[in-house]
């Protein structure tokens, strides 16, 4: 019983930290986890907070390569959607984040929905980073062990999901993209003038 009890956190404490992660990289309190999952390796030679982050990592991809493919009209914030969708996917989900789905909002929460499900399947599964690594696909060597199968399936199945959670709201998201345009290339007007000297 004591087991099941212990997974069942595990699978609540992955999903909370896969929900939270990637708003916590925007006003940077991600570095907070750093002392801890070194700390973690140092004492107990693996660590079990970074696997958690992975599937948000590709949440954020996800989203941003759906959000590429609806700026149907603006081919400049298109090709930045997916250039940020291609980094994110290397794990540096900054540009994602900053430049993609913050300022649109839909995609964001679609990511950190996409990351919840990645992190529930990381703490059941009980993976360990062995060694301080930020959680990609080039760094998953740093996982090899405990959960690493359930690991690789946390960060594939994301991607999709970070993608069709961003579609499901396209209506709202089209919206918000059409506003965006409109602010951006309509003229200056009832500009103060210059108080004359």
């Amino acid at each position: 019983p004591e087991y099941h009890i212990y997974d069942w956190k595990a699978v609540v404490a992955g999903a909370f930290m896969g929900m939270i992660i990637q708003p916590m990289v925007v006003v940077g309190a991600h570095w907070s986890l750093i002392p801890i999952v070194l700390a973690n390796i140092a004492a107990l030679g693996y660590d079990n907070i970074l696997p958690l982050l992975g599937g948000a990592v590709y949440g954020q991809a996800g989203a941003a390569l759906a959000v590429g493919i609806l700026y149907k009209h603006n081919k400049e914030k298109r090709r930045m959607a997916y250039q940020a969708s291609f980094t994110a996917a290397l794990g540096v989900t900054e540009p994602a984040l900053f430049g993609v789905n913050v300022p649109l909002g839909r995609p964001m929460l679609a990511a950190c929905m996409a990351g919840a499900c990645g992190g529930a399947i990381a703490g059941f599964a009980g993976t360990h980073c062995l060694s301080f690594a930020f959680p990609s696909f080039i760094t998953c060597v740093a996982y090899v062990g405990d959960g690493f199968a359930l690991f690789l399936v946390s960060m594939i199945v994301c991607f999709p999901l970070g993608f069709l959670f961003t579609m499901l709201q396209k209506k709202t998201i089209i919206k918000r993209m059409e506003t965006e345009d409109k602010e951006e290339n309509q003229p200056e007007e009832n500009q103060p003038e210059e108080n004359a000297l």
